[in-house]
């Protein structure tokens, strides 16, 4: 079993420092195999921001991946950075993060995906590119590894580019994304029989907060079963608010019970 912890949001320049101490305390309580965060680290890609950022990624308990959010590119105050090296400054302040990161194991195989557009700011899209990359990853990936992709705006937003049935094509069994501030888990179904889970995390630290708390969300992964644990913050510590429970069967998931043989409580 993996136990994924999917962070997004973070917006170091806009957080609380004791939502962000309380955080790691929960990372380190849980100790997940992998921590990814599906964009926006900054509020404004400044410096001092990405160094909060940097700061944090440190103390994580577990090997960490990232993508950039449109809020990681320079602004669209600086027109010519934007365009022609729009994340010049997430390379620079994120060594050994790139834009499509791939963590790989006989169980998961992550691959990230940047679905950011420097002449957009607040829609997304995928280009063939990462769909190429998804591909060539994918085939080197073991057979029987859980695939999950992650990026920051979830496929529904995107304005072009960013179908859901091209990752259903290449039997993506988890979908993780960000960027509108709302934890939310959906099954996808696709219309030849396959089908993926769509897991949004709210803000996990930053006080930009919209109809929900700050949280993130914990997934653990199991061959055929699927485990979305969303982690809310009660204004102390960060807490267990709500479950979901998937099983795949041909190729297809499908929403049960809790299994109680398989999770532990």
């Amino acid at each position: 079993m993996k136990t994924i912890a999917h962070l997004s949001d973070l917006h170091f320049g806009r957080t609380d420092a004791k939502v962000v101490n309380a955080l790691l305390n929960d990372l380190h309580r849980h100790r997940p195999d992998l921590v990814i965060i599906s964009g926006d680290l900054t509020q404004r890609a400044r410096s001092h921001q990405f160094a909060e950022a940097r700061a944090f990624l440190a103390h994580v308990p577990a090997p960490s991946l990232v993508v950039p959010g449109n809020h990681d590119l320079y602004p669209l105050y600086r027109p010519l950075a934007r365009i022609f090296r729009p994340r010049a400054k997430f390379h620079r302040n994120l060594p050994g993060h790139d834009e499509m990161p791939v963590w790989s194991d006989d169980e998961v195989v992550a691959i990230g995906l940047d679905s950011t557009r420097s002449l957009r700011w607040k829609s997304g899209a995928l280009k063939d590119a990462h769909l190429e990359h998804l591909e060539t990853t994918l085939d080197q990936a073991p057979a029987e590894a859980s695939r999950v992709v992650f990026m920051h705006h979830p496929p529904a937003t995107a304005a072009s580019g960013h179908p859901y049935e091209a990752l259903l094509d290449h039997g993506i069994d988890l979908v993780l994304t960000g960027h509108v501030h709302h934890a939310h888990v959906e099954l996808i179904n696709g219309p030849h029989g396959h089908s993926l889970v769509l897991v949004q995390a709210t803000t996990a630290c930053s006080t930009r907060l919209r109809e929900d708390s700050n949280g993130y969300c914990l997934v653990r992964l199991d061959g055929d079963h699927m485990e979305v644990g969303i982690q809310g913050w009660s204004g102390d510590i960060f807490h267990t608010i709500r479950h979901h429970w998937f099983e795949k069967r041909s190729n297809a998931w499908r929403v049960i019970p809790r299994p109680s043989h398989v999770f532990p409580p």
